[in-house]
């Protein structure tokens, strides 16, 4: 298997709860799981046609997309659901949109950790990945808990203006 065989695979695999979820989001009355599938069946054939260092994640997307429109006339077929196409797609580009603001504010949030020193990071490190209780860093730390919850009050405040500006410096909405 080549090294971008490989690297399209990790690609599928680390998207399939948001593909899955962005299935359930557009077409509740689908069988998620199966459209899934068959969105699954051709990314793999697909794979020699994307392009990498382009937004897999809309690409992925826009197959589930029609996969789950073919599902959804296969019930239309089958007189289990009646749904208008057109608030399917009004559904799929309102997601589409949400989806790209996330990895928006995502990239904003990943510049922003670059401009906290290493103390800062670590902090939010021990938090937010870690997962460790605020009592337990300050433990681990000896500092009060009250003084390490206002310091992360202020980190937390402070990436969040910082992700606004990036936002807002790239054209976003804020």
């Amino acid at each position: 298997m080549s090294e971008l065989n490989i690297e399209y695979l990790q690609l599928v695999t680390r998207h399939q709860a948001a593909i899955c979820g962005y299935i359930r989001s557009i077409a509740p009355g689908v069988t998620a799981d199966d459209v899934l599938q068959e969105t699954n069946i051709v990314l793999w054939e697909k794979a020699g046609e994307f392009e990498p260092g382009t937004n897999f994640k809309a690409y992925a997307f826009r197959i589930a997309h029609f996969k789950t429109l073919e599902a959804l006339r296969a019930q239309k077929r089958d007189h289990w659901l009646q749904f208008d196409s057109d608030i399917l797609e009004s559904i799929a580009r309102h997601q589409v949109e949400v989806e790209t603001d996330q990895a928006g504010r995502q990239h904003a949030l990943r510049q922003c950790m670059t401009e906290l020193d290493d103390e800062q990071r670590r902090l939010i490190h021990l938090r937010y990945t870690d997962g460790q209780t605020v009592r337990q860093i300050a433990e681990d730390m000896q500092r009060s808990e009250g003084a390490l919850q206002q310091l992360y009050f202020r980190l937390r405040n402070a990436l969040r203006q910082c992700i606004e500006r990036k936002l807002i410096e790239e054209g976003g909405p804020a």
